[in-house]
């Protein structure tokens, strides 16, 4: 058979990779560099919510893909997220010309794991999964960015 973009051993990889990434910007300080931003920190507490529900969906999506071809978008939309919050951190980095807590992790585990899953789905999904997938992935990156930006706003 041949290897999909929704294979569970590419597509389970992101779970760890999703792990180790909040691990890196929970010690190196993300919470608190999102300030040079947002003009305040993200409480801990935010990050630390925003972070366990998008692992429980992450599984879910990871879970849901893999055993179900109609739900392959989820895995389009799994690398998409990885590959965005990428050029996030990216970003992040060049605009304030300091190290985006987060940024190590993003290049070396999301953009191989992101890029694998992307080209595979580029060449083997339906037109329509590959569109749902990128426009759900950067939709759903959007709003976690707008509710930790949110969430600077409502700490004291």
């Amino acid at each position: 058979m041949r290897w999909e973009y929704r294979d569970a051993a590419l597509l389970w990889l992101f779970v760890p990779a999703y792990m180790i990434h909040v691990a890196e910007e929970w010690f190196a300080g993300f919470t608190s560099w999102v300030a040079q931003f947002a003009g305040r920190p993200v409480p801990d507490d935010a990050f630390l919510l925003i972070n366990g529900v998008a692992l429980v969906l992450l599984i879910g999506a990871v879970r849901a893909s893999t055993r179900n071809h109609a739900s392959g978008w989820m895995a389009i939309a799994i690398a998409t997220i990885a590959l965005v919050n990428t050029v996030g951190h990216v970003a992040g980095a060049v605009f304030t010309q300091s190290y985006s807590p987060g940024l190590v992790s993003a290049v070396i585990l999301y953009v191989p794991l992101g890029s694998l899953a992307m080209i595979r789905a580029w060449d083997q999904a339906p037109a329509a999964q590959l569109t749902r997938g990128i426009v759900a992935g950067i939709a759903l990156h959007a709003v976690v960015f707008v509710v930790a930006f949110a969430s600077t706003r409502l700490s004291r």
